[in-house]
């Protein structure tokens, strides 16, 4: 999993405004831990800059102009594969991935989750998880009574995270 900055805080601000939860100051900040030994500082540091660069690239041309979106779309859609290519079915599995959301508050309390997952997670595991949301949303009485346009966190809400083990998802607190 690596951070996605260029989404994630939108949709994390997002949430808690509509849920009336946020209070000042509301900051959000997400990180990917690339540990290692002093010897690897460098090439961690060249890995963290690739990532950065690439995210503040995507949000650069998301923010762009139409008129210079199309030329950049134009050359990835040459580039990249196109829809509908991913990686042989028996390279899906066998993935084992997870991640840790800590979070404090400003009166300085800590809250912690742990989520694991088995599956590709850009491909099978993200297929698995809105397949179980969209049967979590067919039950009535079983998501928020809530309407409009929501954040899966406000649409779902959290009293049936358990129905995500069909998924091969799990989500721990910390104590």
């Amino acid at each position: 999993m690596a951070p996605a900055a260029f989404i994630n805080p939108a949709v994390i601000h997002r949430t808690a405004a509509l849920a009336g939860s946020a209070r000042e100051p509301f900051r959000y900040r997400e990180g990917l831990v690339l540990p290692g030994g002093a010897a690897t500082l460098p090439i961690r540091y060249a890995v963290a800059g690739v990532l950065s660069g690439t995210q503040a690239g995507i949000g650069a041309v998301a923010r762009a102009p139409a008129g210079l979106r199309r030329p950049v779309s134009g050359a990835l859609r040459r580039i990249l594969p196109s829809s509908g290519f991913g990686p042989a079915a028996e390279r899906l599995e066998g993935w084992r991935w997870g991640m840790s959301v800590r979070a404090r508050t400003t009166g300085g309390h800590h809250v912690g989750v742990e989520v694991e997952s088995e599956g590709h997670p850009g491909y099978l595991a993200t297929a698995r998880m809105l397949g179980e949301a969209g049967l979590l949303m067919a039950v009535p009485g079983l998501t928020p009574d809530r309407a409009g346009c929501l954040t899966p966190a406000l649409a779902l809400g959290t009293a049936s995270l358990d129905r995500f083990r069909a998924a091969r998802l799990t989500f721990t607190s910390d104590p």
